[in-house]
């Protein structure tokens, strides 16, 4: 198991007693907020798009890399003409959607019925119909999110497909490029590489099939490493080059010669796409998560530290003093509920800003595909085959839009920060304890805790999570508005995050996008050809046309999308804002019993706090190390070691309880 799944694991059972917490306090809002955060962690898919030339061992990688031996044809007549994924589920289920576009259904078949949907031989032109395979499968390979998506070979068999195969790549968290150990990379894969891989995801691995078929394969691959540094501008350090044999770890699985499993290769490439993942979107998942367990345990702890302190020997001066700082926050949080507070203008003040710069990014990508279009079919060998044209346009829509989501995301997320510090609600989540002693009282202007430069990028990186765009959303949204309505794999992880709900918009318009494409093909093929001219001529009407559609389409999502975050973040920020309000609002109650106790009740509360405290500050510094480890082991650094937490009081007067020591009568102290 690698750092990323075990640091997944550790923090799923962080939220499950989290929640039992919350459950045995009656606080069914933070339970059901809980719950929500867990299984966004739980359910979050990590993509990884296998891709390269025809008949290079694509579909035997894969069966290879997940112990299957017959899961997806591999003959080596066979030639797979449809995109498939893999993903984890309990039971075993295979769904084919089948149909036009809009109109597709959902038939469930076995794993023998494979080859008669995705091969080229049983399905030839793809007379069935068949848009996409889904397989969901028990396997343990998939089960911390892996999802593989195994797609026809580049140059691809039916226009609809290579479609398909594009969409893919701008949402990968990572793409295998395979190709054959006797067939070196071609001037074609590495313009395939540059133009349609490179500007979307930097992740690649690039795989060396079929290595047992040859003694001495090192000149081979030297050779391609050479290619990739010469023509892609990678650095040495950027090429993940990995020689495999699916071969040698089918025999390893038959005879378990623990030789083969070496020869394959395969582990190395498994631990490569795990340590690719954990540096880019695993850290974001886990830091994302652990910013929602930081956060609801300081919501948790805060009214029973307090209690705990009021019994410490407090003059009757000092419990006065923190009656009237906590029913100053109440004021100020309660005025920050109200529709004229200031955060709420600098909301629509700022996304109005990302607004106006999104549309003049997003009119100046038209421009650039309005120029792309007119070198397409300047091109002699896309005006011979002019019904390519439509599909490259399509997938340069989808990939500006991709990246204009992102983007857009990205700035939304630095606005959300921006609103969280000036309405004093960015606090750190991750510190075991948010009330320093050196900042007078409960002032919400004053809880600010000095962040290490790690944890403060921990805090950034967490929020900024929840407004990445899940490939999950996007492609959901992708397949429900190009077939009517079927998500089927793509559904697990999407919830109410601001990312979920851009990319699920994302997704309906470029399946929309994709049924116009379709329409758009037919139109084409419909122009003689004999007259050069007068084609490309009546091409390029189409082209226009096609291009002027998809424009007001796009910026109709691009509106809607910014709408949405717009209500996302104005709800998400009352909520937080409801949150403290409720913490404190506890807060206060427990004050108040406490006073009313005699000294000897009061030392007899003390005592029962003791174990809850002492869970919840141990909870606390494993939240907080969690997310240093996560942020320094990206940055190859080791994380730090954190001093050990206190429990304290808001004015002065710190009071250190000891993770590891037995405290006898520790109320008396």
């Amino acid at each position: 198991m690698t750092t990323f799944q075990q640091q997944k694991q550790q923090i799923l059972r962080l939220f499950e007693e989290e929640i039992t917490i919350a459950k045995n306090q009656k606080d069914t809002n933070l339970e059901n907020h809980l719950k929500e955060a867990q299984k966004h962690l739980a359910e979050e898919k990590i993509y990884v798009v296998v891709c390269g030339e025809f008949k290079q061992g694509k579909s035997s990688l894969i069966n290879a890399f997940i112990d299957e031996t017959n899961l997806f044809p591999v003959d080596v007549k066979i030639t797979t003409n449809l995109v498939s994924t893999i993903a984890y589920a309990e039971q075993e289920e295979i769904t084919v959607i089948l149909g036009d576009i809009g109109q597709g259904q959902a038939k469930q078949i076995n794993r023998f019925e494979i080859p008669e949907y995705v091969t080229e031989q049983k399905n030839k032109s793809n007379q069935k119909k068949a848009k996409l395979l889904m397989i969901e499968s028990p396997n343990p390979y998939l089960k911390d999110g892996l999802v593989l998506v195994d797609t026809p070979g580049t140059g691809s068999l039916n226009a609809e497909h290579t479609a398909l195969t594009y969409s893919f790549i701008p949402n990968a968290d990572a793409i295998l490029f395979v190709s054959d150990i006797q067939a070196p990379l071609k001037v074609e894969d590495l313009n395939f590489i540059k133009e349609r891989i490179l500007p979307h995801c930097q992740n690649i691995i690039f795989v060396l099939t079929k290595i047992d078929v040859i003694t001495n394969y090192q000149k081979i691959i030297d050779s391609n490493r050479e290619k990739l540094f010469n023509s892609l501008n990678l650095s040495p350090e950027q090429i993940s080059l990995i020689p495999v044999s699916s071969k040698a770890k089918q025999d390893y699985l038959k005879y378990k010669d623990q030789e083969d499993l070496e020869q394959s290769h395969l582990p190395e490439l498994q631990e490569k796409i795990w340590s690719l993942v954990k540096e880019q979107r695993g850290q974001i998942l886990l830091l994302k998560a652990l910013t929602e367990l930081g956060k609801a345990l300081t919501q948790i702890k805060r009214p029973l530290e307090v209690e705990w302190q009021s019994y410490q020997q407090r003059g009757q001066q000092e419990l006065d003093q923190w009656e009237q700082d906590i029913k100053k926050i109440q004021k100020q949080l309660q005025d920050l509920l109200q529709n004229n507070a200031e955060w709420q203008t600098h909301l629509r003040d700022g996304l109005e800003i990302i607004r106006l710069d999104a549309q003049n990014e997003f009119h100046n990508g038209f421009v650039q595909l309005q120029r792309r279009s007119t070198k397409y079919l300047d091109d002699p060998a896309f005006l011979n085959n002019p019904q390519q044209i439509p599909t490259l346009l399509e997938s340069d829509i989808d990939a500006m839009m991709t990246e204009l989501s992102k983007k857009l995301n990205s700035k939304a997320a630095t606005l959300y920060g921006e609103i969280e510090e000036r309405s004093g609600l960015n606090f750190n989540p991750f510190a075991a304890s948010s009330l320093e002693p050196e900042h007078a009282h409960f002032a919400l202007d004053e809880i600010q805790i000095k962040k290490t430069s790690v944890v403060e990028k921990a805090v950034n990186v967490g929020r900024t999570g929840a407004f990445n765009t899940g490939a999950g959303a996007s492609l959901g949204g992708f397949l429900g508005a190009l077939v009517g309505g079927v998500v089927g794999v793509f559904a697990g992880g999407v919830g109410l995050i601001p990312g979920a709900i851009i990319g699920a918009k994302l997704g309906g318009l470029l399946g929309v996008v994709a049924g116009s494409t379709k329409g758009v093909i037919e139109g084409i093929k419909d122009i003689p050809k004999q007259d050069q001219t007068l084609a490309k001529r009546e091409i390029s009407k189409i082209l226009r046309q096609y291009l002027e559609d998809s424009q007001r389409l796009c910026m109709q999502t691009l509106n809607q999308s910014i709408k949405s975050l717009e209500k996302f973040m104005r709800d998400e920020l009352t909520s937080q804002i409801k949150r403290q309000k409720e913490s404190y609002d506890k807060t206060l109650q427990s004050l108040q019993q406490a006073r009313k106790l005699s000294q000897e009740q009061g030392s007899q509360r003390a005592n029962q706090l003791q174990a809850p405290l002492q869970k919840l500050i141990q909870m606390q510094q494993e939240v907080e190390q969690l997310a240093i480890a996560v942020t320094t082991q990206s940055e190859n650094r080791q994380p730090k070691a954190k001093p050990q937490t206190s429990l304290k009081s808001p004015p002065k007067e710190p009071v250190t309880v000891d993770a590891h020591a037995d405290y006898g009568d520790w109320a008396d102290g």
